[in-house]
């Protein structure tokens, strides 16, 4: 049976989880929690149709901290030029489809901007599937301030004091749901995905609203979180492409032993008139044999 949260439960829930540190572009850290049978869901979904849809990708949520909650500002901002519901949904799309569970999939639009109002529309939803994966804003903690504000689907925030030290931050808080629209909307499994990073300038003006000027870093900080998150959240679900077995090492014949190695053979001693010359250690000593046929045999070395 599913677990449901209320806002104010996932907020505490994600405040307790550790923070991660702020990586530059090329490396993000995730925050995930899930609640989600995998095995089981694995098993229902293979060879079934599935429709992803996605509630967010629009709009970004602004808000700026100020230093007490009533120098707090909230805005949006309405950015469709930007791609992120394109990007959300074929992503997962592409991932759902490299995974080869799913005997087709596909994505639909809503006029829905909330999970609630999503769940409503389901049920009118003219696509024929077995199962709808439904992308939307979730809550989250200020994993970089520590402010009381928290974090809500795609979005940048920004804060100083009186004015002064302005920083920005662009941040993905998603949520998805595995829905069986047939049993009115019954949820098999759901996800949710956090991730802040800081961007280099400004992003926002008083209002808020854009400052059109440095935005381009956090449009660009989003569009990264956007990919590392849809992963995440498809990979919690149980997903995701299934992992190959690791091939079997290859047999190895045994090594043909070795042939013995020959003894070594004994010096070969000088001869002298038909006869072996021997040279005798005394006291270390090198002691000259008999010589003769004027053939002389040097002693032996110390």
């Amino acid at each position: 049976m599913p677990i449901h949260f209320t806002r104010r439960q996932l907020l505490g829930l994600s405040a307790a989880l550790p923070l991660w540190p702020i990586l530059p572009l090329a490396g993000l850290g995730l925050t995930a929690c899930s609640t989600v049978e995998t095995t089981s869901v694995q098993a229902r979904l293979r060879g079934k149709s599935i429709t992803v849809i996605s509630t967010i990708g629009t709009t970004l949520r602004l808000s700026w901290r100020g230093t007490t909650l009533f120098n707090n500002e909230l805005g949006e901002a309405f950015v469709p030029d930007w791609g992120y519901k394109e990007q959300l949904e074929n992503r997962t799309v592409e991932l759902l489809k490299a995974s080869g569970r799913f005997s087709s999939v596909q994505r639909a639009t809503i006029t829905a901007t909330r999970r609630e109002e999503a769940l409503k529309e389901l049920k009118e939803l003219k696509t024929p599937t077995d199962h709808v994966l439904l992308i939307s804003g979730a809550p989250s903690a200020d994993s970089i301030w520590a402010t009381r504000e928290g974090f809500f689907g795609l979005g940048i925030a920004q804060r100083s004091i009186v004015r002064l030290g302005t920083e920005s931050v662009a941040h993905a808080s998603l949520r998805v749901d595995l829905l069986v629209p047939s049993t009115f909307g019954a949820v098999l499994g759901e996800a949710t995905v956090s991730t802040a990073q800081r961007v280099p300038a400004p992003a926002l003006l008083i209002g808020p609203r854009l400052n059109d000027d440095n935005a381009a870093a956090a449009r660009e900080s989003l569009k990264v979180q956007v990919d590392a998150a849809v992963q995440s959240l498809v990979n919690q679900l149980g997903l995701g492409k299934a992992a190959p077995a690791p091939a079997p090492a290859p047999m190895t014949p045994p090594a043909a032993p070795k042939p013995a190695a020959a003894p070594a053979a004994a010096p070969e001693r000088p001869w002298v008139n038909g006869s072996p010359v021997t040279s005798p250690n005394v006291e270390g000593r090198g002691i000259p044999g008999p010589s003769g046929s004027g053939v002389d045999v040097l002693p032996a070395g110390r």
